[in-house]
């Protein structure tokens, strides 16, 4: 059996067998790079939702002690009010 023939047609098969893995592995690589890219991204975005939780109750514990702070503020005038009543008399 002669397969000269067929030898232009094997010579294709192969060559665009190997153009094609050529072209899925670039493609793949381009992937993986772009997901490891993604991953850092999210790794970013995940330290500032951390951040903002903490400033969040940073937050939170300030405008308690703001209320205190006004509540004895509230307090102390009261009571000036009431010296300064009681001395004019």
């Amino acid at each position: 059996m002669d397969i000269t023939p067929y030898l232009g047609f094997i010579a294709t098969v192969v060559l665009a067998f190997v153009g094609f893995y050529g072209m899925v592995s670039t493609r793949l690589a381009r992937i993986e790079t772009k997901v490891d890219d993604l991953g850092d991204d999210v790794k970013r975005h995940n330290g500032v939702v951390e951040r903002t939780h903490k400033i969040e109750a940073d937050l939170n514990t300030a405008f308690k002690r703001i209320d205190e702070l006004k509540e004895k503020d509230e307090k102390l005038e009261r009571r000036m009010e009431k010296l300064h009543e009681g001395g004019s008399k």
